[in-house]
């Protein structure tokens, strides 16, 4: 006889109540998928991992707002889409400064040839995914790579599901469009 698998919402109203052995199979279930998802957007794995690993920090640290019969898929992946701006502002805080000591000392220095680094080893679909604005290429990430349905997508986005189809079609054309192009 087999016994039924915990939801993930189970598990982590067990976490909320201070049962932390529970947070185990949900980072089992969703480390992997959370990581590429990331590596999506920001194409540079260690950084990648490091999110991933950073949205379990905050799934500790804010359990306490999880509600019981949320979805936990969406709960979890909006915290990886505020990981990821988190990470985004701060790496625009950096070239930025960056730039500052450029102007002020007249030359490149280690930190600024480190961010002018290429990737240059990526496949043509992964090409023109980055090609794409963050808004569209994080709605094909979550519906097409991540499996998301638009009630998902629009509860993350904090849009009906039709706006969110809406948006993952025209999503879809531009990466046609960027990926045929000469």
């Amino acid at each position: 006889m087999t016994t039924a698998r915990p939801s993930d919402e189970d598990l982590m109203a067990a976490v909320k109540a201070d049962d932390l052995d529970q947070l185990v199979p949900l980072f089992e279930r969703y480390h992997g998928l959370l990581f590429n998802y990331l590596y999506r957007l920001c194409n540079d794995r260690e950084t990648s991992e490091d999110l991933a690993q950073s949205v379990f920090e905050r799934v500790l640290k804010y359990r306490a707002s999880y509600q019981h019969g949320q979805p936990f898929k969406a709960w979890v992946f909006q915290m990886a889409r505020n990981a990821y701006a988190d990470h985004w502002h701060r790496q625009e805080k950096l070239r930025t400064a960056d730039v500052e000591e450029v102007e002020r000392h007249g030359g490149l220095r280690g930190a600024a040839f480190s961010q002018m680094r290429v990737n240059h080893h990526h496949d043509d679909l992964h090409e023109a995914l980055a090609q794409l604005p963050t808004n569209q290429r994080e709605i094909l990430l979550l519906n097409r790579f991540q499996g998301f349905g638009y009630d998902e997508i629009g509860q993350l986005l904090g849009c009906t599901a039709e706006a969110a189809r809406v948006k993952a079609h025209r999503a879809l054309q531009a990466l046609r469009k960027v990926y045929f192009s000469d």
